[in-house]
């Protein structure tokens, strides 16, 4: 827009005008919008006065009381109680409906036991055998006490019967161990026992023996001697023991109190006066041979006091040095090696075994016999082996397994055997005392072969082991 035009002709000179500015076009603002808040005017008396202030009007709180802690030990009782629900189960309907009667079971009667002809008394039972004799090892059964038998026969010499149990076994049992309800005089004889050539050899030698210094065959003196032989392995065995010092005349026993502390051999030791050799006279040669002293303090091998017997003496014993006196025997020293160590004997008279089967098995009985029959050898030592006697009662099922352990091993090392198991079964009571272990004997020390050797037990092993050194003196000792 151009401002200040006036009337008439005027030369403008657009330098000399002001420079106009534009101004921007106006829009007219729209009126606002009333309110729709009522607002009520102050009164005339508050026209004047400042505006109203906002004042907070304070909350009053609302107490809203807390849950009361009540004690564990006394919770109030619930208040709502849970009900189950039962669930229905099914019923089965058995296909079969079973009829139940009263009907009372019969009473089964017991079966009564046969009574036979004798009945088993041994507190341990009976050993049912082959024949009439231990020799018949294993035996077919052991039956228990009381078992009832009826019997077919005997033996001639009546100490064994022929049997047979209910329950179909037949075989040998022994007398000594059988009640009879019968006389058994009246059974048939069905075994004749052939007569023992060991003990009745050894008596039926004649009263006119050859003199005291007649020469005797070995094979004459041997004979006499169960099971007694005599080998070039003895003969070996001695050698060899000369070389290491060994003295000829001297001999060492091994064993238990049937060794120690019977009187075994003492009376040929001590004097005439403790012995009568009887029909034997020609054995005094070999007394004499043998009376030399073993070492200072003891007058000879019979009365020697052995470091390798003692009461109640084992094979283990023997060669455990807890067991040897300590008094002479070195440490570490078993009985058996301080024996021979103290002596240097020649020959060895063994006997073990009574009381080995009271404590130890076949096995563990083995092991120790052969050690201590090994050990004599290897000392240059002859081992004389002895088999102990026993009552058919006596531990019957490994009395008789031990003894012949004990042949199998003379055998075995070709040394000499005293079979006094077999020489002593004719013998009362099998030669043994009324406790079943040691040797019967007339009981004062007295050796007396004028026929006392067919009654005591002990007797007979004197007659047997002086038998078996005379032997070894004629065919070994002194060759």
């Amino acid at each position: 827009l151009i401002l200040g035009a006036c009337k008439g002709d005027v030369e403008l000179n657009l330098g000399d005008l002001p420079t106009l500015m534009v101004l921007p076009t106006l829009t007219a603002t729209p009126a606002p919008t009333a309110l729709r808040a009522a607002l009520v005017p102050p009164t005339r008396e508050f026209h004047n006065a400042l505006p109203p202030t906002w004042t907070s009007t304070p909350v009053t709180p609302t107490l809203i009381p807390t849950a009361t802690l009540v004690p564990v030990d006394t919770l109030p009782p619930p208040t709502a109680t849970f009900t189950p629900t039962l669930v229905p189960t099914i019923t089965l309907t058995p296909r079969f409906s079973p009829t139940y009667t009263n009907t009372v079971p019969p009473t089964v009667a017991p079966t009564a036991t046969p009574m036979g002809d004798a009945f088993v008394i041994g507190e341990s039972g009976i050993n049912l055998r082959n024949g009439p004799s231990m020799t018949f090892t294993p035996p077919l059964a052991l039956l228990p006490p009381l078992t009832e038998m009826t019997l077919i026969g005997r033996s001639s010499d009546s100490r064994w019967y022929e049997a047979r149990t209910f329950d179909g076994l037949s075989g040998w049992v022994s007398a000594s161990l059988m009640q009879t309800r019968i006389d058994p005089a009246a059974l048939p004889i069905t075994w004749v026992i052939q007569a023992t050539p060991a003990p009745a050899a050894v008596v039926a030698l004649p009263p006119a023996a050859p003199a005291v210094n007649a020469p005797i065959p070995p094979t004459g003196a041997t004979a006499n001697v169960p099971g007694l032989s005599i080998s070039q392995r003895a003969r070996q065995i001695f050698q060899t023991g000369q070389n290491m010092g060994n003295r000829a005349n001297v001999f060492s026993k091994v064993g238990d109190s049937i060794t120690a502390t019977q009187p075994f051999l003492i009376g040929f030791g001590v004097g005439t006066s403790d012995y009568n050799l009887g029909p034997y006279g020609y054995l005094q040669e070999t007394i004499n041979y043998f009376s030399a002293s073993p070492r200072p303090g003891v007058a000879n091998s019979f009365v020697n006091q052995s470091m390798a017997a003692s009461s109640a003496f084992n094979a283990a014993a023997v060669l455990a040095s807890i067991w040897a006196d300590a008094a002479v025997c070195l440490p570490n020293e078993s009985p058996l090696l301080c024996e021979y160590r103290l002596n240097r004997p020649s020959v060895a008279l063994i006997m073990l075994g009574s009381v080995d089967v009271q404590i130890y098995d076949l096995e563990q009985f083995r092991v120790s016999m052969d050690t201590i029959v090994q050990t004599t050898i290897a000392q240059g030592i002859i081992p004389v082996l002895t088999t102990f006697p026993t009552p058919p009662d006596y531990f019957p099922d490994k009395a008789g397994p031990f003894n012949d352990l004990i042949r199998e091993i003379a055998a075995r090392e070709q040394i000499p055997l005293i079979d006094l198991r077999a020489a002593s079964d004719p013998l009362p009571h099998y030669g043994v005392g009324t406790d079943n272990y040691h040797l019967s004997h007339r009981g004062d020390g007295y050796i007396d072969l004028n026929g006392e050797e067919n009654q005591w037990g002990l007797t007979l092993r004197n007659l047997l082991t002086l038998h078996t050194l005379d032997a070894l003196r004629r065919d070994v000792l002194t060759r």
